[in-house]
């Protein structure tokens, strides 16, 4: 299997809103993996929607940095479907919106050597500007070479791993949509985010090696 890395600034700041949230909007303190093949989407030039990523990659997601978090009364404008047609309605109320200034997360990814070619010189060519969260939050990515990764067990983690682990910050976080009925529902996956890495665990953990660091991919 093939292994892309890459650092990802948000020089700024950024929000990953949870979708249970109403007055109150608070953030993920780590980019869903929608939002991550959301921006992956982006700089290949997929339309909007467009889910083929989901059954082409795996990811990892690692804080390098969390970001500060502050809160902003922010006023949202609300679209109602009408009938036959969608149009904006106006009436807002302020809402306090949670974000993060400056954070810096690596991400990982693993799959077939001509998808990862293909997004590695998607994100060193991107076909429009690149963001992670809110359209406005633009990013700065650098970017590492592919490489072989391989698949092994380790106690030591230095990304996210799916589940709980003692000491981590849980969060359940959107992971994929899937078609039902015609319509589309959110996947959700529970994950462990360490204050410090590696993430060390009383059992082993089925990783990928990238260089000397062992992540967890999904």
């Amino acid at each position: 299997m093939k292994g892309l890395s890459f650092e990802v600034e948000v020089p700024y700041f950024s929000t990953f809103r949870k979708p249970n949230t109403t007055s109150l909007m608070l953030s993920f303190i780590v980019p869903p993996f929608t939002t991550i093949r959301g921006l992956i989407s982006n700089a290949m030039g997929l339309v909007r929607d467009d889910y083929y990523l989901q059954d082409k990659i795996k990811i990892g997601i690692a804080v390098k940095q969390f970001g500060d978090k502050n809160v902003e009364m922010a006023k949202i404008l609300k679209l109602k479907q009408m009938p036959g047609k969608r149009t904006v309605e106006f009436p807002s109320s302020p809402m306090f919106r949670e974000f993060l200034v400056n954070p810096v997360y690596n991400i990982y990814l693993g799959g077939d050597a001509d998808i990862i070619e293909n997004i590695y010189q998607s994100l060193a060519n991107p076909k429009r500007p690149l963001y992670l969260g809110q359209s406005d939050d633009l990013v700065e990515i650098k970017l590492d070479e592919p490489i072989d990764i391989y698949e092994t067990e380790s106690k030591e983690i230095w990304s996210v791993v799916e589940g709980i682990v003692p000491g981590a910050i849980v969060e359940k976080v959107p992971y994929r949509f899937e078609k039902n009925n015609g319509d589309y529902s959110v996947v959700q996956k529970i994950i462990s985010i360490g204050q410090d890495l590696p993430i060390r665990a009383t059992t082993d953990f089925n990783s990928y090696k990238f260089l000397d660091r062992q992540i967890f991919l999904l």
